[in-house]
C-alpha cells in the first residue's frame, strides 16, 4: 500500500477483524497490539511509498509485545492506462423513406456513407455536412462493424470490447466539441447526430481511445521492522487476509539487507508453496545487529518482488527497452527503470503508457504482467525463542544451537548455512 503520509498506529486486537481472528489462532499475552497500515488516498505520492525498498514502511516493535506483534496492509489495486478499445466510425446519411420493390412503404433507413476503422490513439476522418445542415455518425467497437451494421454484435455474439472513448467532432469554423463515454459491457454502440456551423460543408471526426484507466494488482509492500532484539530468529507469519472475492490473499514475503538485496536466495522466501493457498506464507530471518527486519510482500508468482510475474517479466522488459520506456542495461539488469506500484490514482507520469499501435504489435502487453493478488493481509511477527532446555519451539522443528544455525532447515549445519549468514552480515554501504 502506498501513502506519502500513511500513519502507523497502534490498535487493540478487538478492533480488528483479521487481528480477532488471527488472536484466536494462538496463545498470546493480552493484550496484544498491532500495527495498521493506513491508507489516505489523497497522500498516495511518490516518491514516499512502501512500493520500493528505498521507501519501506517502517514499523517499531512495541517494547512491551516485541516478542509477538501484528502488521495489516493491503495489496491494493492500482489503475493503468486502459488502451482496449479500438475505434470503428460510420457516417451515415439523413433517414429517408424506402420503399420495396412492390412501392409499398416500408419506413425511414439511413445509408452507410462511409466506416473507418480507427486502429491508432488518435486519427481521424472527414465527415460531409448533410443538406440539411447536420452529420450523422455512430460510433462502436471495431470488431462490431466487419458486416456494416452498428448493433454491438461481432459474428454471433457481443463484440466485448471495454474501456474509455472520446469522440471529438470539429467543424470548419468552431473547434472540438468532445463527447467521452465507456464500453462498460462489451455490447454498447453510439449514435451521434450534429447541427453543422453556418457555412460548414465539412466536420473532422477524431475517436481517442486510450485515455480510460482499468485496475491492476501489482502492488508490492517492503517494512523495515525495528525494536526487535538483535541476532535472534524471527518468525513473519501471514495469518489472515481475504481478496476482494473473499478468497485467501495468496502472498509471498522476501527478505532483504541493509542495502536493498534479497538474501538468501530460494532459503530467503516465504510463499504459501501453492497458488491455491493450502497454507499461508512464512518467513523465518535473523534480526541484524540493531534488532532490525526488512522484508516485503507481494503476490504469489512474484519472488523478487517488482510487482510482475517471474515467469512473463524477461520478455516484457525487453519490450519495454526495446520502445525505449525503461533503460536498456545491455541485459545485464533486465527491468532497470521499472518502478512497482505505479499508478494512473496518484502518479500518472510514471505509468506506462503503450501506443496504439505498439498494442496491435503486441497484443500480449496490453498490460503489464502483474502478479494479479489484490486484497488485505495480517502478518505475525514473533520471536522464535529456544527453550532453556536447549530446544527451539515446535514452530523452528528443535534442536538446541545446532538447529539456530541450520538457516536452511535441511537439518545439517553446513556451508549452505555459513553463505547466508554471511550475505546477510558482511560489509554495507
Amino acid at each position: 500500500m502506498s501513502s506519502n503520509a500513511r500513519t502507523l498506529r497502534v490498535c487493540f486486537a478487538g478492533l480488528g477483524m483479521a487481528v480477532a481472528s488471527a488472536a484466536l489462532a494462538v496463545d498470546l499475552p493480552d493484550p496484544v497490539y498491532t500495527y495498521c497500515e493506513i491508507e489516505v488516498a489523497e497522500f498516495r505520492q511518490l516518491p514516499n511509498s512502501n512500493d520500493v525498498f528505498g521507501d519501506s514502511e517502517i514499523v517499531s516493535a512495541p517494547s512491551e509485545f516485541a516478542d509477538c506483534f501484528y502488521i495489516t496492509g493491503k495489496l491494493q489495486k492500482d489503475c493503468i492506462w486502459d488502451r482496449q478499445p479500438k475505434c470503428c466510425l460510420i457516417s451515415y446519411s439523413k433517414p429517408l423513406t424506402a420503399f420495396d420493390e412492390t412501392g409499398r412503404n416500408i419506413g425511414l433507413v439511413e445509408e452507410v456513407l462511409s466506416i473507418e476503422d480507427l486502429f491508432s490513439g488518435s486519427n481521424s476522418f472527414a465527415v460531409p455536412v448533410l443538406d440539411d445542415g447536420t452529420i450523422r455518425i455512430g460510433v462502436t467497437s471495431v470488431f462490431d462493424c466487419f458486416d456494416g451494421t452498428l448493433n454491438g454484435l461481432f459474428s454471433n455474439g457481443l463484440h466485448g470490447t471495454t474501456g474509455e472513448v472520446e469522440v471529438s467532432v470539429s467543424f470548419s469554423i468552431r473547434g472540438a466539441d468532445p463527447y467521452t463515454f465507456r464500453f462498460e459491457e462489451g455490447r454498447e454502440a453510439l449514435r451521434l447526430a450534429y447541427v453543422a456551423d453556418e457555412g460548414s460543408d465539412v466536420a473532422l471526426i477524431t475517436c481517442v481511445d486510450d485515455r480510460g484507466t482499468k485496475e491492476i494488482c501489482y502492488d508490492v509492500d517492503y517494512y523495515w521492522v525495528t525494536g526487535l532484539t538483535s541476532r535472534e530468529l524471527y518468525c513473519i507469519t501471514q495469518v489472515g487476509g481475504k481478496t476482494y472475492d473473499c478468497e485467501a490473499t495468496d502472498t509471498v514475503l522476501g527478505w532483504f539487507d541493509k542495502n536493498g538485496n534479497q538474501q538468501g536466495g530460494p532459503l530467503g522466501i516465504g510463499d504459501s508453496g501453492t497458488s491455491n493457498v493450502s497454507a499461508y506464507a512464512e518467513l523465518c530471518v535473523i534480526a541484524d545487529d540493531l534488532g532490525e527486519i526488512r522484508f516485503a510482500i507481494s503476490g504469489f508468482g512474484d519472488e523478487n518482488f517488482n510487482g510482475l510475474r517471474d515467469d512473463a517479466e524477461e520478455t516484457y522488459f525487453e519490450f519495454l527497452e526495446d520502445e525505449e520506456y525503461i533503460e536498456d542495461t545491455n541485459n545485464v539488469v533486465k527491468g532497470e527503470g521499472w518502478r512497482p506500484g505505479s499508478s494512473t490514482k496518484t502518479n500518472p507520469d510514471d505509468v506506462v503508457r503503450l501506443s496504439r499501435e505498439d498494442f496491435d504489435e503486441y497484443p500480449g502487453f496490453a498490460c503489464p504482467p502483474d502478479h494479479g493478488v489484490c486484497g488485505c493481509y495480517t502478518l505475525k511477527v514473533r520471536l522464535n525463542e529456544h527453550t532453556d532446555e536447549g530446544d527451539d519451539d515446535d514452530d523452528f522443528g528443535g534442536g538446541g544451537l545446532a538447529a539456530r544455525a541450520d538457516m536452511s532447515g535441511d537439518g545439517l549445519v553446513d556451508a549452505v548455512d555459513l553463505a547466508m549468514l554471511l550475505s546477510f552480515w558482511g560489509p554495507v554501504q
